[in-house]
């Protein structure tokens, strides 16, 4: 199944290079091919039990779809060349009125004139080349041979031992069964039925003239003769000198169609002989006596249709007289023959048993709406249906006839083409992602961004493997700047975002907010909505958008504390990301950018701290070693967060639109805590800096500045601080100067001299 998805998916992308009108009609006769090696393949060896059951199923399967396709290429190639016929301006006239043509001529110039009837031929060609497949009987020489030899026999035998044979018929004559009402030998009857069931057989599948070399090889040529009588009548007198040198055809040709028609209600004819000739003369009741697939039952009222319509079109002017056929009244049929196409299935739909069964097959299902020309309105029910549970190969025969259709210029639903091919591209991604780019090119531009972006952006795949599918896009024409957007954001904006618990639901701080430890490993839902960056990062020209959106992604981590997740999307980013022109301009979104930038590097940077003051030395050695690294990693560590409070971060020349809520929300939430973390990282370093201790004092002189207005957010009550962080804040002010107060008392103490 793999290899043939691929197979149509090549010839979806070959059909994109343009090509003739017809380019419809000649993939359907491709996909008919590959689908005719499946079923080749399938019943050949055919193995035993449960497997060869499916086997054979499977073989059914491909068969019916190989003829689908073909019924398909047939069809809507000559409703092309019908189209293209009726644009031409210089049509030849009619000859509808034109008394002096031949039969012939009419018949081909009504097939011309009628292009529902010239489908219904066609209809019928198709069901005769794929009727199931029969072993005609074989060549016999000798008309007779058994009753002719007894005949001989009881010509010079003794009366006495013929007594067995006095019932059969003493002349060797077509008629001499019927005028006699005698039998002929056991085994000519046996021949006769086969050889009767064989013609029905061959006419039923179009094989009119393998009917008639059977009959005269069998020394039966009035049987040859009798079934000629349907071919219509020419002369080369009345036609173009090129299309005949001979007088040739049926001059009656109605007249023999009753005299079938009369073999054909005779009930003392064997039944393959009245199906023959009712066959030949148009009639349904004793062909569907011996019917016995769906196509056996289409076949018989398709033909009907089509003697009858013949008739009604060649009725009127003619050169000559015809023969009268009035007294052929008393075999007229006893059904009601369908009109059209669509009576013919409703008949055969509604008949019990396994036919019906059949009819009810979705690939029949399909063939009736090619038949009847309704796949436009087959297409919309059938994407109304469309769930789950649709088999798969329907949805890949149903998208493929669908781009077949319209590729030969027949109009379509495309709402509902668009839904199927959906449906096959959903299933395409499971396995064959690489194939869905050529099925959304052939959807509506307006539908192409956000069905490829919904497919690109749920795959789990690598980098490289995203920039392949990318390239594949645009190679079918996609604008692949337009899906990375789309992508992306459907990627960081999926309808779980933000739940009831978060800080952003409310004017305030959620009493939920914990910060995230940096080493802390981000969830899978996280890991999607940063990897959603990859799409608007795969080029430079879409960097501008992937900012606004990092910003929009790293707001919703930091508002939940995940500042683990948002040092993970930062980090994430190209290292040509930053653009000149950007640091040139100072957007408030790019200031925006660079503030949660160093926010993140400093928590990040924090932990790396916490971790070097906390290690303890074992010698002298290691401990010099301890104390000059604990000095270097705090000089840093106060670097990186006075940076963060330095730059009035997130403060009003940031605030810009809609975003000025949540950047309020993240000042609230990191200020304070920056501030008391600088605190801590001042405060807990004393021993190894001792100015530290009076710096960590002075944080006081910035938080109560106008300037910065770090004060507003200490002072400002939320659900998790009622009363402000103000307060705890002068509590860290009152330690430290409580310690420098005691340190300085204790130097003092020390500069006593003894006496």
């Amino acid at each position: 199944m793999t290899e043939l998805v691929a197979e149509f998916a090549s010839v979806v992308e070959g059909r994109e290079l343009g090509g003739d009108v017809s380019r419809g009609a000649s993939a359907a006769r491709v996909y008919k091919q590959l689908t005719k090696q499946r079923s080749d393949n399938a019943t050949s060896g055919v193995l035993f039990g449960a497997e060869g059951a499916q086997q054979r199923h499977d073989g059914k399967w491909w068969q019916s779809e190989s003829d689908t396709w073909d019924l398909l290429a047939r069809l809507y190639e000559q409703r092309q060349q019908r189209r293209d016929v009726a644009m031409d301006d210089n049509m030849d006239a009619s000859t509808d009125d034109d008394a002096t043509l031949s039969d012939f001529v009419r018949a081909q110039d009504l097939l011309e004139r009628d292009g529902q009837l010239a489908e219904y031929v066609e209809v019928r060609r198709w069901l005769e080349d794929t009727a199931r497949e029969f072993q005609p009987v074989e060549t016999r020489k000798g008309y007779l041979f058994y009753t002719r030899r007894s005949i001989r026999t009881q010509d010079t035998a003794d009366s006495n031992a013929m007594s067995d044979t006095t019932q059969l018929v003493t002349d060797i004559d077509p008629d001499a069964s019927s005028r006699q009402r005698r039998d002929i030998a056991i085994e000519d009857h046996e021949y006769t039925t086969s050889l009767l069931r064989t013609l029905f057989e061959y006419v039923r599948r179009g094989r009119m003239s393998d009917a008639m070399a059977l009959c005269v090889e069998s020394d039966e040529p009035w049987r040859a003769a009798s079934m000629k009588g349907g071919l219509f009548w020419r002369d080369p007198q009345l036609e173009d000198a090129e299309s005949t040198d001979r007088v040739g055809g049926n001059i009656n040709r109605n007249l023999w169609k009753h005299a079938c028609a009369a073999l054909a209600h005779d009930t003392g004819n064997d039944s393959y002989e009245r199906a023959l000739y009712a066959a030949l003369s148009g009639r349904v009741d004793e062909v569907l006596t011996v019917c016995v697939t769906w196509n056996d039952f289409v076949w018989a009222h398709v033909n009907a249709v089509i003697e009858m319509r013949m008739d009604h079109g060649l009725r009127g002017a003619c050169v000559y007289e015809q023969a009268p056929a009035t007294s052929f009244a008393h075999v007229q049929s006893r059904r009601t023959c369908a009109t059209d196409m669509a009576q013919v299935f409703d008949i055969v739909e509604s008949l019990d048993g396994c036919v019906q069964n059949e009819a009810r097959d979705p690939l029949r299902r399909l063939q009736r709406a090619l038949a009847t020309n309704t796949f436009a309105e087959y297409v919309e029910e059938f994407a109304q249906a469309l769930s789950p549970e649709t088999d798969v190969r329907m949805v890949r025969v149903v998208a493929h006839a669908s781009l077949c259709v319209r590729q030969s210029g027949a109009e379509l639903p495309e709402p509902a083409v668009s839904a199927v091919l959906e449906a096959y591209v959903d299933r395409l991604a499971r396995d064959h992602d690489e194939l869905v780019a050529a099925y959304v090119a052939q959807m509506p531009t307006e539908r192409q961004t956000h069905v490829y972006a919904q497919f690109v952006q749920m795959l789990n795949v690598s980098r490289d493997h995203r920039m392949q599918l990318l390239q594949r896009a645009e190679r079918h024409g996609l604008d692949t700047h337009a899906v990375c957007r789309a992508a992306t954001l459907a990627g960081v904006q999926p309808d779980d975002l933000l739940d009831s618990s978060d800080p952003s639901d409310s004017s305030d701080p959620s009493d939920q907010f914990e910060l995230s430890e940096p080493s802390e490993p981000i969830t899978n839902t996280e890991q999607r909505q940063v990897r959603a960056l990859e799409w608007t990062t795969s080029s430079s020209h879409l960097y501008p958008y992937a900012l606004a959106q990092a910003c929009t992604l790293s707001r919703h981590f930091l508002l939940r504390g995940r500042t683990n997740a948002a040092t993970v999307l930062l980090n994430s980013l190209p290292a040509d990301f930053v653009q000149p022109e950007w640091i040139t301009e100072s957007t408030p979104l790019f200031r925006e950018y660079m503030h949660i930038l160093s926010l993140c590097d400093a928590l990040a940077f924090y932990a790396s701290w916490a971790e070097t003051v906390c290690r303890q030395p074992t010698d002298k050695l290691q401990s010099f070693e301890h104390k000059q690294r604990t000095i270097d990693a705090t000089v840093r560590m106060e670097q990186l967060l006075r940076r963060v409070l330095d730059v009035d971060w997130l403060g009003t020349h940031v605030q810009d639109g809609e975003d000025c809520t949540e950047l309020q929300k993240l000042r609230l939430l990191y200020v304070p805590e920056v501030v008391f973390r600088l605190h801590g990282v001042l405060y807990e370093t004393r021993d190894f800096v001792p100015q530290n201790l009076a710096r960590s004092l002075e944080l006081a002189q910035m938080v109560a500045g106008d300037g910065l207005g770090i004060y507003r957010e200490l002072a400002q009550k939320s659900p998790m601080h009622p009363n402000g962080r103000l307060v705890a804040f002068m509590a860290l002010m009152r330690k430290s100067a409580f310690e420098l107060l005691r340190v300085q008392e204790s130097a003092s103490d020390n500069r006593v001299a003894p006496v």
